[in-house]
């Protein structure tokens, strides 16, 4: 994955999960990068595999449930934020998943109160600045979104970028009226090609 290599990790991370299907972390990390890969629906049964590994952790929940958003299934995706609220309602990334399904619900001044959550969290900054990013992008408001993303782009290694530009195709493929030229800035911010300061 650090080598930009991903199918070849996919392959391996398969292989892993094939050989330990018992370990939780192994199964994550293959969920991760079918998603990753703009294989949704496939990481979904992975996904579920980690919470019955791991039943007490709410993390693989809000994972969970920020794909069931991105897939269009908040119904799913509510269910799975209010078990991980139940199990550790402090857990930081249920800010993560109430911002995606936010977005996904078309409630983006919400979106950005959880995302603004999220910042406050402290943990995956480049994360919580994109989502924060997008809730101000969807609102209409480019200055605040572009400083976001500028934040998140400092804090992304190489191989996150992929990640970040497939976040704001999702971003542009719900709301079709964002600022145009605001989400171009923000896409090129994400291009690996970019050198940024």
């Amino acid at each position: 994955m650090r080598a930009g290599r991903d199918v070849d990790a996919l392959r391996a991370f398969e292989r892993a999960a094939w050989m330990a299907p018992d370990d939780p972390r192994i199964q994550w990390a293959l969920a991760n990068i079918l998603w990753r890969l703009g294989r949704g629906a496939d990481a979904v049964p992975v996904y579920e595999r980690v919470i019955a590994l791991l039943p007490s952790e709410a993390a693989p929940r809000c994972n969970l449930a920020e794909l069931l958003a991105v897939l269009g299934r908040v119904d799913d995706a509510r269910v799975q934020i209010t078990a991980a609220i139940g199990l550790a309602p402090n857990a930081p990334h249920i800010h993560f998943a109430e911002t995606i399904l936010r977005l996904a619900q078309h409630r983006p001044a919400a979106a950005e109160e959880a995302a603004r959550r999220c910042v406050a969290s402290a943990i995956l900054s480049k994360f919580a600045y994109l989502n924060l990013g997008n809730s101000l992008l969807a609102q209409g408001r480019s200055a605040e979104a572009l400083q976001a993303y500028q934040t998140a782009r400092q804090h992304c290694t190489p191989e996150d970028l992929r990640t970040m530009r497939q976040d704001l195709d999702w971003l542009a493929a719900h709301y079709p009226h964002l600022p145009k030229a605001a989400y171009r800035q923000a896409l090129a911010l994400f291009t690996p090609e970019t050198h940024h300061g």
